[in-house]
Protein backbone atom coordinates (compact mmCIF):
# COMPACT_ATOMS: atom_id res chain seq x y z
CA UNK A 1 0.00 0.00 0.00
CA UNK A 2 0.95 3.53 -0.66
CA UNK A 3 2.12 6.00 1.97
CA UNK A 4 -0.18 8.63 2.12
CA UNK A 5 2.39 11.70 1.68
CA UNK A 6 2.72 9.40 -2.06
CA UNK A 7 -0.94 8.82 -2.66
CA UNK A 8 -1.25 12.38 -4.52
CA UNK A 9 1.97 11.67 -6.61
CA UNK A 10 0.26 8.31 -7.24
CA UNK A 11 -2.88 10.31 -8.13
CA UNK A 12 -0.69 12.38 -10.48
CA UNK A 13 1.11 9.17 -12.48
CA UNK A 14 -1.87 7.99 -12.92
CA UNK A 15 -3.45 11.01 -14.30
CA UNK A 16 -0.36 11.19 -16.64
CA UNK A 17 -0.95 8.28 -17.68
CA UNK A 18 -4.83 8.64 -18.88
CA UNK A 19 -3.16 11.65 -20.26
CA UNK A 20 -0.70 9.37 -22.46
CA UNK A 21 -3.65 6.74 -23.25
CA UNK A 22 -5.87 9.98 -24.51
CA UNK A 23 -2.80 11.45 -26.68
CA UNK A 24 -1.34 8.00 -28.37
CA UNK A 25 -5.38 7.44 -29.17
CA UNK A 26 -5.73 10.56 -30.74
CA UNK A 27 -2.95 10.14 -32.89
CA UNK A 28 -3.70 7.15 -34.90
CA UNK A 29 -4.91 6.21 -38.23
CA UNK A 30 -8.22 5.92 -36.92
CA UNK A 31 -8.42 7.82 -33.72
CA UNK A 32 -10.67 6.72 -31.00
CA UNK A 33 -12.47 9.68 -30.30
CA UNK A 34 -14.82 8.52 -27.43
CA UNK A 35 -12.27 6.98 -25.35
CA UNK A 36 -10.01 9.77 -25.60
CA UNK A 37 -12.11 11.89 -24.49
CA UNK A 38 -12.86 9.85 -21.49
CA UNK A 39 -9.24 9.71 -20.98
CA UNK A 40 -9.26 13.02 -21.11
CA UNK A 41 -12.01 13.52 -18.38
CA UNK A 42 -10.55 11.09 -16.19
CA UNK A 43 -6.75 12.90 -16.56
CA UNK A 44 -8.14 15.38 -15.11
CA UNK A 45 -10.63 14.51 -12.32
CA UNK A 46 -7.17 12.66 -11.00
CA UNK A 47 -5.00 15.42 -10.85
CA UNK A 48 -8.15 17.27 -8.68
CA UNK A 49 -8.21 14.73 -6.16
CA UNK A 50 -4.58 14.34 -6.36
CA UNK A 51 -4.31 18.47 -5.19
CA UNK A 52 -7.10 17.37 -2.88
CA UNK A 53 -5.62 14.64 -1.21
CA UNK A 54 -2.64 16.56 -0.79
CA UNK A 55 -4.41 19.46 0.76
CA UNK A 56 -5.98 16.79 3.12
CA UNK A 57 -9.63 18.16 1.83
CA UNK A 58 -12.39 15.11 2.51
CA UNK A 59 -14.16 14.87 -1.03
CA UNK A 60 -17.04 12.53 -2.49
CA UNK A 61 -15.54 10.30 -4.94
CA UNK A 62 -17.23 11.24 -7.86
CA UNK A 63 -16.87 12.06 -11.50
CA UNK A 64 -17.98 15.67 -10.95
CA UNK A 65 -14.90 18.01 -12.38
CA UNK A 66 -17.19 20.94 -11.33
CA UNK A 67 -17.92 19.93 -7.70
CA UNK A 68 -13.76 18.38 -7.54
CA UNK A 69 -12.86 22.08 -8.96
CA UNK A 70 -14.95 24.05 -6.46
CA UNK A 71 -13.25 22.30 -3.76
CA UNK A 72 -10.02 23.00 -5.05
CA UNK A 73 -10.93 26.93 -5.13
CA UNK A 74 -11.45 27.04 -1.81
CA UNK A 75 -7.67 25.99 -1.23
CA UNK A 76 -6.55 28.12 -4.37
CA UNK A 77 -8.51 30.67 -5.82
CA UNK A 78 -6.34 30.20 -8.97
CA UNK A 79 -8.41 27.25 -9.55
CA UNK A 80 -11.26 29.35 -10.66
CA UNK A 81 -9.69 29.38 -13.44
CA UNK A 82 -10.16 25.98 -14.33
CA UNK A 83 -14.07 25.77 -13.71
CA UNK A 84 -15.21 26.48 -17.10
CA UNK A 85 -12.72 23.56 -18.60
CA UNK A 86 -13.69 21.21 -16.16
CA UNK A 87 -17.56 21.59 -16.91
CA UNK A 88 -16.25 21.46 -20.58
CA UNK A 89 -15.00 17.12 -19.30
CA UNK A 90 -17.54 16.64 -17.05
CA UNK A 91 -19.92 14.74 -19.10
CA UNK A 92 -16.67 12.31 -20.71
CA UNK A 93 -16.87 10.38 -17.62
CA UNK A 94 -20.24 8.00 -18.20
CA UNK A 95 -21.42 10.02 -21.48
CA UNK A 96 -19.29 8.36 -23.81
CA UNK A 97 -18.57 5.07 -22.58
CA UNK A 98 -21.68 3.89 -23.11
CA UNK A 99 -24.35 3.59 -26.19
CA UNK A 100 -27.05 6.26 -25.88
CA UNK A 101 -29.34 8.13 -28.86
CA UNK A 102 -28.67 11.22 -27.69
CA UNK A 103 -25.20 11.52 -27.61
CA UNK A 104 -23.09 12.12 -30.77
CA UNK A 105 -19.54 10.46 -31.26
CA UNK A 106 -17.22 13.26 -30.43
CA UNK A 107 -15.59 14.81 -33.17
CA UNK A 108 -11.97 15.17 -34.19
CA UNK A 109 -11.79 18.98 -33.19
CA UNK A 110 -14.23 18.00 -30.02
CA UNK A 111 -11.40 15.09 -28.67
CA UNK A 112 -8.40 17.49 -29.81
CA UNK A 113 -10.28 20.02 -27.25
CA UNK A 114 -10.75 17.18 -24.48
CA UNK A 115 -7.12 16.72 -24.36
CA UNK A 116 -5.91 20.49 -24.35
CA UNK A 117 -8.64 20.78 -21.57
CA UNK A 118 -6.75 18.39 -19.42
CA UNK A 119 -3.62 19.19 -19.96
CA UNK A 120 -4.83 22.71 -18.90
CA UNK A 121 -5.98 21.04 -15.24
Amino acid sequence: MTAKSNLPKAWFAKAETDLQAAELLLNTANPLRDIVCYHAQQCAEKYLKGYLIACEVPFKFVHELAYLTQLCIEQEPEFSKLIDVASELQDYATGVRYPDDDLDEPTFEEAQRAVACAKEV
